[in-house]
């Protein structure tokens, strides 16, 4: 099956996942990522804003400031991403990828992020991640020396996935199930 077509039935399968099993299966990702040594380590986290189909990262973010972490979150600038700080008075805005972005987009120096949290429709328990089709994170990941962490809800998490040279493995897949 091709990358384009498996895209289309994961964002499927993704919107349809709702209800308490969805519920439990993010609060068990949550608790799964908060006892990671990686988590505990981590000073500054990078983690996408989540859309309604993506697990929840509010939670997340909350307990990073809770925590004392910095959080950075992507942004799109002239067709490349950054990530920039966010703190609990950032302004937000719909961004190039319909997703939300800070309004301002001072760029955050990669070498100071300790741990990204990966976003993707699917993942392999090797590693192997299904983004979202314009390379953003392959291309961030393919010279990112911190550590890396994908959270994968229960319909993400597949046998196999199509791969191709540029596609960049996470270090870590996590599942709450």
């Amino acid at each position: 099956m091709k990358k384009t077509e498996l895209r289309q039935i994961q964002k499927q399968r993704l919107q349809a996942y709702v209800g308490p099993d969805r519920e439990a299966d993010e609060l068990a990702l949550r608790q799964h990522l908060f006892a990671t040594t990686q988590w505990a380590d981590a000073e500054v986290v990078a983690v996408v804003l989540s859309t309604p189909m993506e697990l929840n990262t509010t939670p997340i973010i909350a307990a990073a400031w809770a925590s004392g972490k910095q959080v950075v979150v992507p942004k799109i600038v002239a067709k490349q991403m950054r990530f920039v700080a966010i703190s609990p008075q950032t302004e937000f805005a719909t961004g190039a990828l319909n997703i939300q972005e800070p309004l301002h987009d001072e760029a955050f120096p990669p070498k100071q992020i300790d741990l990204v949290i990966v976003p993707g429709l699917a993942y392999t328990l090797s590693g192997r991640r299904l983004g979202f089709g314009a390379g953003y994170y392959d291309r961030f990941l393919s010279n990112y020396q911190g550590h890396t962490v994908a959270l994968a809800l229960q319909p993400q998490l597949l046998a196999t996935l199509p791969i191709e040279p540029h596609d960049q493995l996470v270090e870590q897949v996590l599942t709450g199930f």
